[in-house]
């Protein structure tokens, strides 16, 4: 398992709350992912990864309101769901939401990220990547799109394949670029050009 899990905070199923929301409060919380729950976010978002046996962790996917998370979807192990701040889940029956249409959404989140991923320069990687952050979980202001997103750099490193230095020095040149305003509080806004 990945040192970084060893500080994460795991949360049991609450089996008295099988069909209410359910709140995680603690930053990182880590949602029963095993492959009998299914959960659909009303609020906040989670990000889904898993590892190899050195440790190198696989992002599968950062998710929002309405998506609906589970091993069961991706049938990957080990499988991992992460709050990234608090988040308000809906415990889901297997049965009844795992649907095609869910699968179909899901297989294009995981397939417009691995394009992502895919991409060779770091740099385009990086701009990419917060592009399609934005696209999904940004709100168009006056002077670009505003993304409150409480990711740190080493998960934005995670999810685009680089390192953290890579990623933090990456961030600094888009900023003195113009393109990028990143707050310390959680959020960034893509500019205008």
């Amino acid at each position: 398992m990945p040192s970084i899990l060893k500080s994460e905070t795991h949360c049991s199923f609450p089996q008295s709350q099988v069909s209410d929301s359910i709140r995680y409060s603690q930053v990182r919380a880590l949602l029963p992912s095993d492959s009998q729950h299914l959960w659909r976010l009303e609020e906040g978002l989670v990000r889904t990864y898993s590892w190899n046996e050195q440790g190198d962790i696989t992002i599968l996917g950062i998710w929002g309101p309405g998506d609906i998370v589970g091993q069961s979807l991706s049938n990957v192990t080990p499988y991992r769901i992460q709050s990234l701040g608090t988040v308000k889940v809906q415990p889901v029956n297997l049965k009844h939401w795992l649907t095609a249409e869910v699968i179909l959404e899901y297989a294009q989140q995981l397939t417009l990220l691995l394009k992502i991923v895919s991409i060779r320069r770091a740099d385009d990687r990086l701009l990419s990547l917060l592009k399609w952050l934005a696209e999904r979980f940004g709100r168009v202001t006056p002077t670009g799109i505003f993304t409150a997103l409480p990711i740190t750099h080493q998960e934005l490193a995670e999810t685009a394949n680089i390192t953290r230095v890579t990623a933090t020095r990456l961030i600094g040149e888009l900023e003195q670029r113009g393109i990028l305003k990143w707050s310390r509080c959680q959020h960034f806004e893509l500019l205008n050009s």
